[in-house]
């Protein structure tokens, strides 16, 4: 069932970068924390999406993923955390932290791939096609966020951007099964875990 959750971010990351056009980047190759001066040379952002009026730099979390939500901040929510993983998700580090009895995971990673940040959301719901789901939502801790999909909608799932910078978005997405205390909140669920992200960020400024 991850894999089908993942598989669900992927697509809307890949038309993400059709709306894109061409990227400099390369996958896996670290790159300078882009200043707001840069971002606004850049026309970012675009599309109606909200502009990142602090942004942040990402490298605490560029160097561990994992170290975005510490296990007692996991568990807090009201899950239980078995393991947490480093990934390379979407041409950035990212973590998978897995959940005590088989109840589901989540992804946390930096959409290092896509230099337009919360944009390309806005993008897409303006061309008509590309998410199913575009919900704008309260900021998290400060910072603007979507709930977003491309299909795969249900109890337990969930995909939460959050824009650190306006070049820049931390991605959330998870697979609750029923056993989760979390199966009728995933979208809770991620929202706390981006407010621990976002406060780990601010923290090493």
């Amino acid at each position: 069932m991850r894999s089908r959750s993942v598989a669900t971010l992927a697509a809307v990351v890949s038309a993400v970068a059709v709306v894109a056009g061409c990227g400099s980047e390369t996958p896996g190759t670290p790159t300078p924390s882009p200043t707001a001066s840069s971002a606004a040379a850049s026309g970012l952002p675009r599309a109606g999406a909200p502009k990142v009026g602090t942004p942040l730099k990402t490298t605490a979390i560029e160097t561990n993923a994992c170290e975005a939500a510490s296990e007692s901040e996991i568990n807090s929510t009201g899950v239980t955390l078995k393991t947490a993983e480093p990934q390379e998700i979407a041409g950035g580090k990212g973590c998978l932290w897995i959940f005590a009895n088989t109840s589901g995971t989540v992804t946390g990673n930096l959409n290092a791939n896509e230099p337009d940040g919360l944009s390309h959301l806005y993008a897409l719901k303006a061309q008509g096609s590309g998410v199913t789901t575009f919900q704008p939502v309260a900021d998290i801790a400060g910072y603007p966020a979507v709930v977003y999909a491309n299909g795969g909608e249900g109890a337990g799932v969930c995909n939460l951007a959050i824009g650190v910078r306006d070049d820049m978005m931390y991605v959330l997405t998870t697979q609750l099964f029923k056993g989760s205390p979390k199966y009728n909140d995933a979208c809770g669920l991620l929202t706390k875990i981006g407010e621990f992200a976002v406060q780990h960020l601010k923290a090493a400024q």
